[in-house]
């Protein structure tokens, strides 16, 4: 971990001394702000959401799938004849 200088506000500074100042208190506040920052959208999903086991829910699908009655996917399509007595014309 880098060490961070202090350098007292008292007296005179020098440019070098307010740049470390400076460089101090921005450090400090990164501190706070690290140390009371608040939960990520993802922690948040994963209290809301339990995590899962993938092949749990795969295997879950494949019974399920399963499970379902075999039906007819498609219909088939009905054409009427050309002609009313059911032959076809050629043009």
């Amino acid at each position: 971990m880098q060490q961070i200088t202090y350098l007292p506000r008292t007296g005179k500074t020098n440019s070098k001394m307010r740049r470390y100042a400076a460089r101090g208190e921005l450090m400090a506040r990164k501190a706070v702000e690290v140390a009371n920052r608040g939960r990520t959208t993802e922690e948040i999903w994963d209290s809301i959401i339990k995590p899962v086991d993938e092949t749990d829910v795969l295997a879950n699908l494949l019974i399920g799938i399963k499970d379902i009655p075999d039906v007819q996917r498609k219909q088939p399509r009905l054409r009427k004849p050309i002609m009313s007595d059911g032959s076809v014309t050629a043009r």
